[in-house]
């Protein structure tokens, strides 16, 4: 690599070949200095321009980049950029959202883009997809599971895989459909999620493949974590999962301890109308 004057960030190429290198808008002597982005092809620069502040930079095989742009507006806001080689713009997408992340396939061909968290706008946490061939956003979706830290993209071009620290992987088709869904659905019960319990239960095991037991299990685990905050409401679910399962004995115990750690868990009702029904 040439010798260059830069302090930065620095993505390469999964073939080695390309480095991109970007520094978001930063102070020096006392002024701003906006961000800045090169591309490198071996020894030779092919790029060497301005962007107010460029951050999670990408590039595929084929020198193909993207950027995501913060802007110079304090309000949620974003832009998505894609570039090819030469400098050219691919793709241009602004956003009433700040920018999480993105990702770019090894050849190019498609790339995402996940928003934050924005009330009220219709950007808040979608993921789009690009296809950079045809140069358009293919579709945008929200991800059930929640935000990725990276992705990958499976040969044939149909699928996102959602990549997340100390979790499974998971894969959406390129329109959104859930393919990994079971998976998801079991990984976070096991971990004893109280929001995909519930939802797991509700649905019921044609749908999840999860039976009362591995719900069970699941609450029992949240239970045991511990958390002050929650126990009354996960006390709460597992009786609500022995009803389903149709032990009532099992769900007013169950119903009388969500009352012991929170008075205010909200089956008070219940509990009596269950011990009224089982003392006749």
């Amino acid at each position: 690599m040439p010798e260059i004057d830069f302090v930065g960030r620095r993505a390469t190429s999964a073939n080695g070949r390309f480095a991109l290198l970007w520094r978001d808008r930063h102070w020096a002597e006392g002024q701003a200095v906006t961000g800045r982005y090169l591309l490198i092809d071996g020894d030779a620069v092919l790029l060497d321009e301005r962007m107010a502040r460029p951050q999670d930079g990408k590039v595929a095989d084929d020198g193909t980049f993207v950027l995501n742009d913060a802007g110079d507006d304090p309000g949620l806001s974003g832009t998505f950029r894609a570039f090819r080689s030469d400098g050219g713009v691919i793709v241009s997408r602004d956003y009433s959202a700040n920018l999480l992340n993105n990702g770019l396939s090894d050849d190019g061909r498609l790339a995402v883009c996940q928003t934050a968290n924005a009330p009220g706008s219709p950007d808040s946490s979608v993921l789009s997809v690009f296809d950079l061939v045809a140069r358009t956003e293919t579709a945008n979706w929200t991800a059930e599971s929640g935000w990725a830290a990276s992705y990958e993209f499976p040969e044939g071009g149909t699928r996102i895989r959602m990549v997340r620290p100390d979790r499974p992987s998971l894969d959406y088709s390129i329109d959104g459909e859930f393919i990994d869904r079971r998976l998801w659905l079991r990984d976070e019960v096991v971990r004893g999620s109280l929001y995909v319990i519930r939802k797991a239960l509700a649905e019921g095991e044609a749908v999840t493949g999860l039976t009362h037991e591995d719900l069970r299990r699941g609450a029992k685990r949240a239970i045991a974590d511990g958390d002050r905050r929650l126990v009354g409401e996960a006390w709460r679910l597992l009786g609500e999962i022995e009803e389903a399962a149709a032990d009532p004995p099992a769900a007013l115990a169950a119903y009388e301890r969500a009352l012991a750690a929170d008075p205010k868990v909200g089956v008070a009702r219940r509990a009596g109308a269950l011990r009224r029904a089982l003392a006749r």
